[in-house]
């Protein structure tokens, strides 16, 4: 298999649990700011290289968030799989997805196809687990996959917590607040040669600037850490 040429990792805009510490919404949708970041997402995005996939955590905030910050790409009919192992990591309430016939059911969302998703997906349990191993092998299984796929340019739409884990990028998680990702922030990964490890490309570090993490983020991020020392 040929590796990808380019893995855009982007963080969804602001979803309601990000507003005042609201940890116990069960899958939060974006708020009205959030969907104004998702829908203005297009004009900071590169319009080349072209988009071939697009990969999406399949709770709400970054299902609404793949529909609207690519929805010039969607409409010209790049495909958009919804993929369990993007999920969040904590096993809080808001970072818990919902069934795929809960999803279906939205007519939002009545357009994607959900059979893919396993009937556990939403246990928080063994694969899907909080437990800092399981997120390291959730994580390395993400990387995998999509070292293995053909397409050039794949897109990933997924979650501050889990960023960490899947670009293996700690820095500087000493001073918490300076390691975030912000909300609708995307940066762009090569594999490293002969790993399944990603590198950031020179043009994305060139373009963002570091940003404090969210609350949500930042509790998430220091109970890792904390399990991890």
């Amino acid at each position: 298999m040929v590796a990808p040429k380019l893995i855009t990792l982007v963080r969804h805009g602001q979803a309601h649990h990000n507003v005042d510490e609201k940890y116990h919404l069960r899958d939060p949708l974006l708020t009205p700011l959030g969907e104004s970041q998702c829908r203005s997402l297009h004009t900071r995005f590169p319009s080349s290289p072209p988009i071939d996939l697009i990969a999406t955590s399949p709770l709400k905030r970054t299902l609404q968030t793949s529909l609207l910050g690519f929805s010039d790409a969607l409409a010209a009919g790049t495909p958009l799989i919804a993929l369990a192992e993007l999920q969040e990591t904590a096993n809080l309430p808001c970072d818990t997805g919902s069934p795929a016939a809960e999803l279906a059911a939205i007519p939002e969302f009545a357009h994607i196809d959900f059979s893919g998703l396993p009937e556990d997906w939403t246990s928080k349990a063994g694969r899907w687990s909080a437990e800092p191993d399981a997120l390291k092998k959730r994580a390395t299984w993400v990387r995998r996959w999509l070292l293995e796929r053909e397409e050039a340019h794949v897109v990933c739409v997924l979650h501050g917590g889990f960023l960490h884990h899947l670009t293996e990028d700690w820095t500087g998680h000493g001073v918490l607040p300076g390691t975030g990702w912000s909300n609708t922030e995307f940066r762009t990964y090569t594999f490293k040669e002969g790993s399944d490890s990603l590198l950031e490309t020179e043009e994305s570090r060139r373009r963002r600037s570091d940003k404090p993490l969210g609350r949500t983020e930042l509790k998430q991020v220091q109970e890792t850490v904390g399990a991890n020392a």
